[in-house]
């Protein structure tokens, strides 16, 4: 799975929360920081988290994250691909 496919399958796990926002998909761009405009706070992130580390099947290391790449779905697009790497 490439990161394009990794922020995709992101972006549908976040559609219920962005729905409860009056927002859709389209409305999160790559680079927007989903804690800082309110579409997830730390408990929202946590759990979006888990989700995505269950189907993709892999496992974040917190320790090697910045703040930016677990944020954005830039960011953490390229975290699941590089866990998915490894």
């Amino acid at each position: 799975m490439n990161e394009q496919e990794i922020r995709a399958t992101i972006r549908t796990r976040l559609a219920p929360r962005l729905a409860e926002m009056g927002l859709s998909q389209e409305d999160v761009t790559d680079g927007m920081n989903l804690t800082q405009t309110g579409v997830l706070d730390s408990f929202a992130l946590m759990e979006l988290l888990s989700q995505v580390e269950q189907e993709l099947g892999t496992e974040l290391d917190f320790d090697t994250l910045t703040p930016e790449e677990f944020t954005s779905l830039r960011g953490l697009g390229s975290a699941f691909a590089k866990a998915l790497a490894t």
